[in-house]
């Protein structure tokens, strides 16, 4: 009788460790995607690559320029003129 009992709570309490597992498991899929960032080329801060402007010198190097650089290289620019 003892055997019985201790069969049908170890029975649950695996079927309850599955279950908790299961839920767990079901979280831990759904990760956050996460953005691609890129340095700009002058100033040496991340961004995300939406935001900046690429530009592709030679065959195989891409430089990248934030708004901030290319703002001031344009009044940098205007003042020689």
């Amino acid at each position: 009788m003892v055997v019985t009992i201790l069969a049908a709570v170890f029975l649950a309490l695996m079927i309850l460790i599955a279950w908790a597992g299961y839920k767990f498991l079901g979280r831990q899929t759904s990760l956050p995607d996460e953005v691609p960032t890129s340095t700009c080329s002058i100033c040496k801060i991340k961004f995300p690559t939406k935001e900046l402007v690429v530009r592709q010198i030679a065959d195989y190097k891409l430089m990248y320029f934030c708004k901030k650089c290319i703002l001031n290289l344009y009044s940098d620019l205007g003042l020689k003129n």
